[in-house]
């Protein structure tokens, strides 16, 4: 079930907020939010809802905004019960609260939560358990994630509670648990709690109503839902789980594309192994790392010495490489290969690949630069190309500059790995950013009349492949381009 959280500091704006949830499937009201709330009031507001809710009143030391005593607080939670709210949530700290509310649930739910907003504990099992002997109608444990395998913790948790028969809603807060958020739901957590907006979020990592449906189709999702998703650091600024989703949905394939934030990576791999998967796309700074834990390799991508796409055949995990194919393709787009000259910026698993690609269309006047020379120089070793460092560009005549770094990505959209007078003027400048759209780079190159190609190109390009890869069926490409840019005209008018 999808839960909109509504957390407001007035009945008013409470009850206006509470009309914008049409889509969600129950409603928490955050009654320690709001300042003007009395029993009349608040039977008003639950009557407004129209649908399930969730009564919380959360005090201060469990993230909560209640300013009164805990008799007061917990009395305003039983005027819920007694106004017919669906659910109360109550904390697993106020123990003798638990009890009465349970004892005087009337038709009320009880949910008995715990959160611990710095860590995810090892003792996570027994409090668990501590819950479970209360007989909640619903455990409720969130922790924080301060690494990508805090949320195994919290999956071992829910498949625990589903063995046992116990309904439970688990997941972990902050960057490293967000796509621990949507997981758990296939995993039998039974709530998937949402912001109206963005910016109104009751907790970090909490994605908002339009993202879970839209862009997740979380309303699709069950235990038979096979899981891809992007793996690296950062991942928040990837359009990625758009597109697959997208297309995913397009050909009614019972998969969903996560994007995981991942600072252990062999621990990630192993773990993943063993759960319903796909694949994954990989991105920075793993493209390479990624290679020591597959079980094969493709050709190509052993050439190139990177990876950035797994496919999972039998439980096995094989590497390929869709970044030579896709920019290859972004290029030939808008521009003839043929005799020209290129100068690749950085020296990563992109600039491994974007070199072998062009080499493969016998362009052979290649020179990478980059700020550590000792990392141009072997990578350009292992083709044959020029390298240097990225000073030595305005003694190199070129054709074709492209940058393969994340320099200008989001939020820092207004750096450029190079200043704007070392852009050759008619030349074509290729960006492999692709969140700006527009990069500072491509914006520069703009002005100096040069064909631009946006990293977004590349992205789609490589998407495509990618869906083949993992579903051996052809992308509904036009519906998932379209999905992207339809996003990305909406996030403009916001700015």
């Amino acid at each position: 079930m999808l839960a909109a959280v509504v957390l407001e500091k007035t009945a008013e704006k409470a009850m206006k907020a509470a009309e914008r949830c049409k889509k969600a499937d129950l409603i928490e009201l955050r009654l320690d939010s709001i300042r003007d709330l009395g029993p009349a009031t608040l039977k008003e507001l639950i009557e407004k809802c129209g649908k399930p809710v969730i009564a919380t009143n959360r005090k201060s030391n469990e993230g909560g905004f209640f300013r009164g005593n805990e008799k007061k607080r917990v009395g305003l939670l039983k005027t819920a019960i007694d106004l017919g709210a669906d659910y109360a949530d109550i904390e697993y700290s106020s123990q003798a609260s638990s009890k009465f509310l349970i004892k005087n649930k009337k038709n009320t739910k009880i949910i008995v939560s715990y959160h611990n907003f710095k860590e995810t504990p090892d003792s996570i099992k027994k409090t668990y358990g501590n819950i479970k002997s209360l007989n909640p109608d619903l455990i409720k444990i969130v922790t924080r994630a301060n690494s990508a395998a805090d949320n195994f913790r919290i999956f071992d948790l829910i498949n625990k509670a589903n063995d046992e028969k116990r309904k439970i809603v688990a997941f972990c807060m902050g960057h490293y648990g967000q796509f621990g958020r949507i997981l758990g739901i296939i995993l039998g957590s039974k709530i998937a709690y949402a912001s109206i907006e963005e910016g109104n979020e009751s907790a970090s990592g909490q994605l908002t109503l339009n993202e879970l449906i839209s862009h997740y189709k979380l309303r699709k999702l069950n235990k038979n839902t096979k899981i891809a998703g992007l793996i690296g650091n950062p991942v928040a600024h990837s359009w990625s789980h758009i597109m697959h989703n997208e297309g995913f949905d397009k050909l009614r394939i019972n998969a969903v594309y996560l994007k995981f934030q991942v600072d252990k990576l062999r621990e990630f791999i192993d773990y993943f192994k063993n759960l319903n998967s796909l694949g994954f796309s990989v991105t920075i700074p793993y493209k390479i790392e990624v290679m020591k834990y597959l079980d094969k390799i493709d050709e190509k991508a052993e050439e190139i010495g990177a990876v950035n796409t797994i496919v999972m055949r039998n439980k096995k995990l094989i590497g390929y490489n869709t970044d030579c194919q896709g920019a290859v393709m972004a290029l030939k787009e808008k521009v003839s290969l043929k005799g020209k000259r290129a100068v690749l910026l950085g020296a990563g698993g992109s600039t491994r690949a974007i070199a072998y690609g062009l080499m493969e269309e016998n362009m052979n006047n290649i020179t990478i630069l980059n700020r550590t020379i000792k990392k141009a120089k072997d990578i350009a070793n292992d083709f044959g190309c020029g390298y240097g460092s990225l000073s030595d560009l305005k003694n190199v005549d070129y054709d074709m500059l492209i940058n393969t770094t994340s320099v200008g990505m989001h939020p820092n959209a207004d750096e450029s790995i190079i200043p704007s007078n070392l852009i050759k003027k008619n030349s074509v400048v290729f960006d492999i950013v692709f969140n700006p759209s527009k990069t500072r780079l491509l914006k520069d190159a703009e002005k100096k009349s040069c064909t631009i190609i946006p990293g977004f190109e590349m992205l789609v390009q490589g998407a495509m492949l990618q869906f083949r890869l993992w579903t051996s069926k052809n992308a509904p490409e036009k519906a998932m381009k379209r999905k992207v840019l339809d996003y990305l005209k909406n996030a403009g008018n916001k700015n």
